[in-house]
């Protein structure tokens, strides 16, 4: 399967010195996973900040442990799976009311594993992939392929334009060139190809005619580029 960009996950776990096999695995397929002991003050101090997925993993369940989800979600509106050794059906269905994405039985095979987060991540895209974009009179609509400025066409290629609505997409975040290979062009970034520097400068040229357009897209030295513009 293709490689996550980078998608960011907390793992917080009841065997945080066993876990490194299977952050191991989620690392390559490309996630960035980070595991920590699941004690009260962990979950207590748990905001969620940069978190696209929350998996708690847990032994047996009771109905005790239900409390923890209400304070979960107060705090966190991200995707929220549970890994599990056992648990009873109608447990399961509490869990599901009770706002988690996913439930896995342990052991959990890796590959599956990855597979379910991948789906999860995907369906999250599409809830909150918006049907286009403005910025300030600048309207870019991924249906139609298209991107105007004040209702002037900008002449994008299909190329430009799939680059333009990524960026668009994560204004105000910088994307390194890694991250940009990957979601644009479906390749890993070879550490030097400028293929994506010579679509930026011809994207911001088509962009010059349109006053404060020029600077939409601006260079972060060493790192990639950044959309600056907010919704």
């Amino acid at each position: 399967p293709s490689k996550e960009p980078g998608h960011t996950i907390l793992l917080l776990t009841e065997d945080a010195g066993g876990c490194q096999p299977l952050v191991s695995a989620l690392a390559q397929e490309d996630f960035a996973v980070q595991c920590v002991r699941k004690t009260a003050d962990a979950l207590h101090s748990f905001s969620g900040r940069d978190t696209e997925l929350l998996i708690l993993d847990s032994g047996r369940f009771s109905l005790e442990e239900l409390s923890i989800f209400p304070r979960i979600r107060s705090m966190y509106t991200g995707l929220l799976m549970v890994l599990i050794d056992d648990i009873e059906e109608m447990l399961q269905v509490l869990l599901y009311e009770q706002g988690v994405d996913d439930l896995l039985l342990k052991p959990v095979n890796h590959l599956l594993l990855a597979a379910r987060i991948r789906a999860l991540l995907r369906r999250s895209q599409l809830r909150s992939t918006p049907a286009h974009l403005l910025f300030n009179g600048l309207e870019i609509n991924p249906g139609l392929r298209r991107a105007a400025y004040m209702g002037e066409e900008i002449p994008l290629t299909s190329r430009e334009f799939d680059l333009f609505w990524h960026l668009a997409k994560h204004a105000c975040t910088t994307l390194d060139r890694d991250h940009l290979y990957r979601a644009v062009f479906g390749i890993e970034y070879n550490g030097y190809d400028r293929s994506i520097d010579m679509y930026i400068a011809r994207i911001r040229a088509k962009m010059a005619k349109f006053s404060g357009l020029d600077t939409l897209i601006k260079t972060v030295r060493g790192t990639g580029y950044l959309f600056a513009a907010e919704h």
